[in-house]
């Protein structure tokens, strides 16, 4: 399981995050960095610079080394600007103000940046249990079951099954930090099967 979906100290990965959101602002503002390329070659060098230095406390050593990591191993497709606004919105607690359905969408949008895949599948397949691989790190979503379990202002109205393959240690952690309610049904097929509930009134 990686340190991106473990509980992590709050204010310091807070700071961390807005310290690099900020300057990345402003170098924008600067005209110093205009692509997305150019941000993620700042973003590499700052959080360099933040463990050389040692700038931040060592309760976050673990997530700029494992961003510093990302970033070489995936270069531009680790999408490290989206991680640390993840970051700065789990922190800050902005998640908890959006939708059901937002906060659903950035789940599967933060498991696709951690290298899972994302699949929609049709009735057929669903009933079928339709698999990529068994081993391979996938979350599966009944396409026609999708729109009918949320309300028109994105509110979960009933309980949505999504079926997932790989290692799901980390699955509930980040469930948790994207406030959605959850609970682990029966294995089907091969498939772990997690439930989202709708909030309670």
């Amino acid at each position: 399981m990686t340190v991106f979906y473990q509980k992590r100290p709050t204010e310091e990965l807070m700071h961390l995050a807005w310290c690099l959101l900020v300057a990345i602002k402003l170098s924008q503002k600067q005209g110093k960095i205009r692509t997305d390329l150019q941000i993620h070659m700042f973003i590499m060098q700052w959080l360099a610079t933040a463990q050389k230095r040692k700038l931040f406390p060592r309760t976050v050593a673990q997530d700029i080394l494992w961003l510093l990591d990302q970033g070489k191993r995936y270069g531009f497709g680790a999408r490290l600007h989206r991680k640390v606004e993840y970051i700065w919105r789990s922190s800050t607690g902005e998640l908890l103000k959006q939708s059901v359905l937002y906060r659903f969408t950035f789940f599967i949008e933060t498991l696709k940046t951690m290298d899972w895949r994302d699949f929609l599948l049709s009735p057929q397949e669903w009933h079928s249990y339709h698999r990529e691989s068994v081993t391979a790190n996938a979350v599966y979503t009944p396409k026609a079951e999708l729109h009918p379990a949320f309300s028109d202002s994105g509110e979960l109205i009933k309980p949505l099954e999504i079926r997932f393959t790989g290692d799901i240690s980390g699955v509930f952690p980040l469930l948790e930090q994207c406030h959605l309610r959850a609970e682990q049904r029966p294995d089907e097929e091969g498939f772990s099967v997690i439930r989202l509930l709708p909030e309670k009134a």
